[in-house]
């Protein structure tokens, strides 16, 4: 059921119980209310409560939907061309992008229409019915409060101090129970330690009894150990397999189609990985393009955890960083010195390493300047991915982080994009 049906019913229910109670010759006459009366005032002021959080929050859903809408229509006219205001989001976008004339003052706009965008979940129809609903509640709620309250409140109340004595009563026939049943219990321990001496063969049982299920608890613990084990290795297995899979087609197709290939496959993932390898790849390549003479954000220890957790383990991520230019090499095939100049922890010579190289920018400018290029290239494109992706997906909140991504941005998108990227 949908928050506009829940709330509708409930407000429904709110108005009916105050029309009965508006109605009721024993609230209306000013004589002592009936105990159906108190229960129906009880049981309005409880639907007020259990309306009050959501009808807080669809008010705030309106009126971000009224905000965007002023927003769309200062956006359109600051606009060259003066755009319509469904298209202003847009035009201001690729303005934006483009840093074109007056992009400065548009990106503050465009930003808060963003963020508006995914909290105005309300289309125009639907504004109308809330705020009509809205109305409802507020009026239900300012008769009970305003007309009803005063007539009723101290009835009510009158009511709930008849209602705690007799709970006090209740607590202090419970407390004789528990004298009562504590006497007992003392009784009874104290036959029970004539039948210690019967129960020591059951206890000695008892005691082999436990130690072959912790026997058997030891086994099993033993079992998911080597279990987990084995899984383990699988995973370390598919993920070679899937390097190996990566190389073949780097090595038949070249570095762009094993982009466009992993970019394909990274879609796979769920949403909430997705977005968090779009973001890590984002984060490495546009440290590269901003400072691309730091060994830091070019140089990468295949066996890292955090780098196998937030990018190796995730589909299409390793072709993609080979794709783009690195290469993989072993500690000790490493430039000397370089593993300490980043003060890296030791390893064996066989430990594997990222490493992107750059091109000497002294002696070969003109390469140089290509390869920085693309990678800034590459940067801008994961950048405007991870905008895209946010966009598409921010709407599903946590319940839809595992959503396979391929349902929410398609293939042919994201490809698109990156051949228009260069």
């Amino acid at each position: 059921m949908t928050e506009f049906r829940r709330a509708s019913g409930v407000v429904e229910q709110l108005e009916r119980l105050v029309a009965e109670l508006t109605s009721d010759a024993s609230v209306s006459a000013g004589a002592a209310p009936s105990d159906e009366a108190r229960a129906k005032f009880v049981e309005a002021r409880g639907k007020i409560e259990e309306l009050a959080p959501t009808a807080e929050k669809m008010r705030h859903k309106c009126e971000a939907r009224a905000e965007l809408d002023e927003l769309r229509e200062k956006l359109s006219t600051m606009l060259p061309g003066a755009p319509s205001a469904e298209g202003a989001m847009k035009a201001a976008e690729d303005l934006v992008e483009a840093g074109g004339e007056g992009s400065a003052v548009l990106a503050p706009l465009l930003k808060q229409a963003l963020e508006l965008e995914g909290f105005a979940t309300y289309g125009a129809k639907m504004v109308e019915k809330v705020v009509d609903l809205l109305q409802r509640f507020d009026v239900a709620r300012s008769q009970l409060e305003g007309q009803l309250a005063p007539k009723l409140a101290e009835s009510v109340a009158a009511a709930g101090a008849a209602e705690g004595a007799r709970r006090l009563e209740e607590q202090r026939l419970a407390v004789q129970r528990a004298a009562e049943e504590e006497r007992k219990a003392r009784e009874e321990e104290r036959r029970a330690v004539v039948m210690l001496l019967a129960e020591n063969e059951h206890r000695l049982r008892e005691k082999g009894a436990r130690e072959a299920a912790e026997r058997q608890a030891r086994e099993e613990d033993e079992r998911q150990k080597q279990q987990a084990l084995a899984a383990a290795q699988a995973e370390e297995e598919a993920l070679l397999r899937a390097e190996q899979e990566g190389e073949a087609v780097l090595a038949a197709s070249g570095p762009e189609a094993a982009c466009v290939q992993a970019l394909a496959a990274m879609l796979a993932a769920p949403v909430g990985r997705y977005r968090a390898a779009v973001e890590g790849l984002h984060g490495m390549l546009g440290g590269i393009a901003a400072e691309p003479q730091d060994m830091s954000f070019r140089l990468i220890r295949v066996a890292n955890e955090d780098f196998q957790e937030n990018l190796g383990r995730r589909p299409g991520v390793w072709l993609f960083i080979r794709g783009v230019g690195f290469v993989v090499e072993t500690r000790d095939a490493l430039p000397s010195g370089l593993i300490a100049s980043l003060g890296l922890p030791g390893g064996a010579p066989t430990d594997r390493f990222l490493i992107l190289k750059e091109p000497d920018m002294m002696t070969a400018y003109a390469e140089w300047s290509q390869w920085h290029e693309r990678i800034k290239a590459v940067a801008g494109f994961l950048h405007d991915l991870e905008r895209l992706a946010f966009q598409r997906t921010a709407h599903l909140g946590q319940h839809g982080a595992d959503i396979s991504t391929c349902t929410v941005l398609s293939a042919a998108e994201v490809l698109q994009r990156w051949e228009a990227s260069g």
